[in-house]
């Protein structure tokens, strides 16, 4: 893990033909948002309960601020919202954290699908994929970026890698770990 990810933390393990992909497929491509929003409080209450006596550990450096994965704005035009931000939002709704405002962090490389590609082969797609704006602060806080799937961490990786020029280090919360 690279140093900037203090933590990763997935739900569930991914069945690969399974219930669960089918729903994270269907929550991706079907529009399912409030699915999405119902797996992100799940998600949250999962990652309070087991790491509720470590809170004050993991967060002393700065104030938690969730950072849903960004879509690049074509893919988000496609799919039309983004799965991602829709975990956040039941993240934040059971958490109590703020969500980081959807323009401040950006992808700003279109990127093709990661799906079939080798661990290096994602980390060369992802290179320079993310973008923090400028003129936000993240000093005192701790980004917890938020995404569906951890494969092989090269998107998670590659936006904490960007985050932590301007923040502490992340934690990466999933749902499924592949």
């Amino acid at each position: 893990m690279p140093d900037s990810v203090r933590l990763q933390f997935s739900m569930w393990e991914f069945d690969k033909g399974g219930y669960l992909q089918q729903l994270l497929h269907n929550l991706k491509y079907n529009y399912l948002q409030s699915v999405g929003e119902d797996l992100g409080t799940i998600l949250a209450d999962k990652f309070l309960s087991v790491h509720q006596r470590h809170l004050n550990e993991l967060f002393r450096q700065g104030e938690p601020i969730i950072v849903p994965v960004p879509l690049h704005k074509s893919k988000l035009r496609k799919r039309g919202f983004n799965q991602a931000g829709a975990l956040a939002r039941g993240f934040s709704k059971k958490s109590g954290w703020q969500i980081i405002p959807q323009d401040n962090v950006l992808r700003i490389k279109r990127t093709s699908t990661q799906t079939g590609l080798s661990a290096e082969k994602r980390a060369g797609n992802l290179k320079n994929a993310f973008q923090v704006r400028d003129n936000i602060d993240l000093k005192d806080r701790t980004p917890i970026i938020i995404d569906d799937v951890f494969t092989t961490g090269a998107t998670t990786f590659e936006l904490a890698g960007v985050l932590s020029q301007k923040s502490n280090s992340a934690v990466v919360v999933t749902v499924a770990k592949a």
